[in-house]
């Protein structure tokens, strides 16, 4: 079994093994890293993931603690015994888990992980710990064009403005927030009807809110469920759908996260 990469993953070069075996979370983490610029893949077998890793597969893996049987620790422990039969250098590997405290971030230390990266998962976060994880390579690939930083670059704009238009900010951000969240349930009331009309509007309208915060994958995925929708292609769009709810809550959480 292999990797299935995120159909709107940016080529960055530096590919990023999601391991989790929560669908929600997986998708959320691979359309984060996108995002930030990473090539996603996503997995939610151990054997597979070590296949994958062990063959020079990926260049840093994100591994959920919490799978059942084996759980995190155990699928790390089976990672370095092989690395070590292969005198191989230690694949970087970060700990995601909802346990937050500093004797948690130690224990995954002291087994082995490379780093430690509590969930709800912010973006700044992820970034940070990816880049201290490969060096120069990871700030290099995250410094690069992403729409992330264009998400950013948006919220720093609008947080700009002259005093008395602070209210502006909130306003936009808070907007888009409800407004592209009713969009997306008419996108999917529309599947379901099959109404093309309905469907084509609702797409534009998020295309066009998306291209002004910057959101360039969001807008471009809107783009091609329009383009199916026009074809009938029905079950398409209601993947493309699916994959624009993922996309859409990332925005979200770079669009609120806390100053960094």
């Amino acid at each position: 079994m292999s990797a299935t990469p995120d159909p709107a993953a940016q080529d960055t070069g530096i590919r990023v093994l999601v391991v989790d075996d929560d669908p929600l979370s997986s998708a959320f983490q691979s359309h984060l890293l996108s995002l930030l610029g990473y090539s996603a893949s996503v997995l939610n077998d151990a054997d597979a993931a070590l296949e994958v890793a062990l063959a020079g597969g990926c260049d840093l893996m994100l591994l959920d603690l919490g799978m059942p049987h084996p759980d995190g620790f155990e699928v790390l422990r089976r990672l370095r015994e092989h690395e070590a039969q292969r005198n191989a250098a230690p694949l970087p590997v970060i700990a995601v888990t909802g346990y937050a405290s500093e004797s948690d971030r130690l224990r995954c230390l002291m087994e082995g992980f490379t780093d430690h990266l509590a969930k709800p998962i912010q973006a700044g976060s992820l970034s940070a710990l990816i880049e201290r994880a490969l060096g120069p390579r990871g700030a290099i690939a995250a410094g690069a064009s992403s729409d992330a930083e264009r998400l950013r670059a948006t919220v720093r704009r609008l947080a700009e403005v002259k005093p008395g238009d602070r209210s502006f900010t909130p306003t936009v951000t808070e907007s888009f927030a409800l407004r592209s969240a009713q969009l997306l349930d008419v996108l999917r009331k529309a599947v379901a009807a099959h109404d093309v009309e309905q469907f084509n509007r609702a797409a534009r309208a998020l295309k066009s809110s998306a291209e002004f915060l910057g959101a360039s994958r969001l807008a471009a995925m809107c783009a091609t469920a329009e383009a199916r929708a026009a074809e009938a292609a029905w079950p398409a769009a209601r993947e493309i759908v699916g994959a624009m709810d993922n996309e859409h809550q990332v925005v979200l959480t770079l669009l609120f996260e806390p100053s960094r």
